[in-house]
């Protein structure tokens, strides 16, 4: 039977030591002889990885892990050090998957955002018992596995200049007389102040893309404190500081530097996310999943942190776009009557994006209100996505729980709840609907205890 829930609100501190802990379903292997610019050592904790070339596998033992059930910002991580490797090693990529047609459609469609182009499931290899043994996963069953190669020619020019950039910043971090880099008290100009944040968004030592923002914001929040202290009234200042919530220090980080490889290249895939289904939650609840804990079920993050980086995500990509746009609307207008079809798409495209933006920072309560109707009603102009909002949330809260056929109704009405919540969360306070409560949840018992973190490979040793 279904119980009342009381959940307490989340507080969102911001994380001052995140932890790169190795997902639990997925096996550690560290890539030996290291070539020191990809600092792997400290990068590759996620799996599937790279396969050295030939001489390298022979010279070192070579590694490698299995791709299993990982989440997309774990798959944005696996592409960053591909294309990484790539472009700066120039060494390419072979990566053994464990996936099936749909897992790798996925893959896919984020690698694609991030400029690489992937290859067909149905075209790619099965590894054969030499590549197993290379990687370090030797006698394991091949059946669900395939190869992926990604070489030079399936990484877009815009993503090499991306990658080939964020190399540079890390090697400008090694100099000593860039202390302010990483030291926020050696910082003297504003230009030091967007080097500084730009390197804290490239930092392969934090290996999640989203625990980099959220230092980022840590870091840029130490800056405003410690500029505050020399303020006429230093408590004044502070006060208003402490104020900033991480939605604030990220989108002032945002207005002054760049997407980074990673960062845009997700963005993207919210933003598409956000387009299909016409609103921000399953864009919400697909990074919510990428910080939850397969072994015990609790999210890394809180749901104001979560918000706050897809805001800045969605925000940072279509801003990025418009300003694209608009420069190039300013040369076609030139020639007005000319350029009329390309000038009519252009706007089109500004005003799509500028949509994307609002979902995130002002979206309404139609679909909560109306969800049950929408979701029971072929008919309903919301059906679809009512359908596909309910998917999401299926997919965060409810995957491995058993729901009683006769509390079905109560199931929806806890979905309705929890798009409501997620809406609050992108509204300004004033705004915020109180009807729309955690409160209001309904818990049902787990069909199934968590799930066991598969066993590990033994680890290679280095030689």
């Amino acid at each position: 039977m279904a119980n009342k829930k009381n959940i307490p609100p989340v507080e969102a501190p911001i994380v001052e030591k995140p932890e790169d802990k190795i997902p639990a379903t997925v096996t550690k292997k560290i890539i030996p002889g290291d070539p020191g610019a990809m600092n792997q050592h400290d990068k590759v904790l996620y799996a599937s990885v790279i396969q050295h070339r030939k001489d390298e596998l022979k010279q070192n033992g070579g590694s490698a892990t299995m791709y299993a059930g990982l989440t997309a910002i774990e798959d944005a991580t696996i592409i960053d050090i591909a294309v990484t490797e790539l472009v700066i090693n120039k060494n390419p990529a072979a990566l053994i998957l464990t996936a099936n047609e749909n897992t790798y459609n996925t893959f896919k469609l984020l690698a694609a955002e991030m400029g690489v182009t992937l290859r067909d499931f149905k075209t790619l290899p099965k590894p054969t018992k030499e590549q197993l043994k290379s990687a370090g996963i030797e006698g394991t069953d091949a059946t669900d596995k395939v190869v992926l190669q990604i070489e030079d020619k399936n990484v877009s020019q815009e993503a090499k200049n991306k990658v080939k950039k964020e190399e540079a910043i890390r090697k400008e971090a090694e100099k000593a007389d860039k202390d302010y880099l990483k030291d926020h008290t050696k910082i003297k100009t504003d230009a030091q102040l967007k080097e500084a944040l730009e390197f804290q968004l490239v930092n392969t030592k934090i290996v999640s893309p989203l625990d980099r923002l959220i230092t980022a914001a840590q870091f840029y929040r130490s800056y405003l404190e410690a500029s505050a202290e020399k303020a006429d009234d230093p408590k004044a200042e502070l006060a208003k500081i402490h104020e900033f919530t991480l939605a604030d220090l990220l989108q002032d980080i945002s207005t002054m530097v760049p997407p980074t490889f990673t960062a845009a290249g997700f963005g993207k895939l919210l933003c598409k996310r956000i387009s299909d289904t016409k609103s921000v939650i399953p864009a919400f609840e697909l990074l919510k999943r990428c910080g939850k804990n397969r072994k015990t079920n609790v999210f890394r993050f809180s749901d104001e942190e979560i918000a706050a980086l897809v805001r800045v995500l969605v925000v940072w990509k279509a801003s990025a776009q418009i300003a694209s746009l608009s420069k190039d609307l300013k040369t076609l207008s030139k020639d007005p009557e000319k350029n009329a079809k390309s000038i009519e798409k252009i706007n089109a495209e500004i005003v799509a994006e500028q949509g994307l933006i609002g979902f995130v920072t002002d979206p309404n309560f139609d679909l909560a209100d109306n969800f049950i109707g929408a979701y029971n009603n072929n008919e309903d102009p919301m059906h679809k996505q009512a359908i596909d909002v309910a998917k999401s949330i299926v997919e965060t809260y409810y995957k491995d729980v058993e729901i009683p056929e006769l509390e079905d109704d109560v199931l929806l009405l806890n979905i309705q709840q929890h798009i409501g919540i997620d809406l609050n969360l992108f509204n300004n306070v004033s705004l915020r609907r109180d009807e729309y409560s955690a409160d209001n949840l309904v818990s049902f018992e787990n069909s199934k205890k968590a799930e066991e973190p598969e066993k590990s490979e033994e680890e290679p040793k280095n030689s």
